[in-house]
């Protein structure tokens, strides 16, 4: 493996706390523990030096790990003991709830899939990681990454998390970024 700068190292170590996270998601405490990573995870992106260029989102997921993890992560959340007294909270009712928490699953899924890519990335050459990581990040995973975040204040907090608006991305590196989907 390549010599890695020090961001890249940094957040090759929050994607992978992220991504074991996400694989042993069955520990208790798991949403405590995933409430104190994504803002750490959030700097280690924003740190990464500006990119090559080289960078791409992982656009190619396997769509039945993808289904797979979704929806244990989704069953996972409506279980949650401690979330179901937090949404209880909230005023609205049970289908309501269960949206909210096929769109945290939907969160943590799609930003797995990415950060697990530019693991594997990191393996062959840490610049083409970090470029990807970051280029990913302002494309896709960035909102993914906002609205769970969001999501965990705003049931913390009793409220029903609002959805986010829709944004253009600012532009990295010089050159215009597409509109996230």
């Amino acid at each position: 493996m390549k010599s890695m700068p020090l961001q890249c190292g940094r957040m090759a170590a929050v994607a992978r706390e992220y991504c074991t996270l996400i694989d042993e998601v069955q520990e208790a405490g798991w949403m405590q523990r995933l409430d104190k990573l994504l803002p750490r995870l959030h700097v280690a992106v924003t740190a990464l030096s500006a990119p090559t260029g080289v960078g791409q989102a992982c656009l190619s997921y396997d769509d039945e790990q993808r289904c797979e993890l979704f929806l244990s992560l989704s069953a996972l959340l409506q279980a949650d003991r401690q979330l179901g007294q937090a949404c209880a909270q909230m005023p609205v009712g049970p289908q309501r709830r269960q949206q909210l928490c096929e769109r945290m699953a939907d969160n943590l899924t799609d930003m797995y899939f990415d950060l697990k890519y530019g693991l594997k990335l990191l393996e062959l050459d840490p610049q083409r990681a970090a470029d990807n990581w970051q280029y990913s990040f302002y494309t896709h995973w960035g909102k993914h990454l906002l609205d769970a975040e969001c999501w965990l204040r705003a049931v913390e907090s009793g409220s029903e998390p609002v959805p986010l608006p829709a944004w253009r991305w600012p532009s990295v590196g010089g050159g215009p970024l597409p509109n996230p989907a």
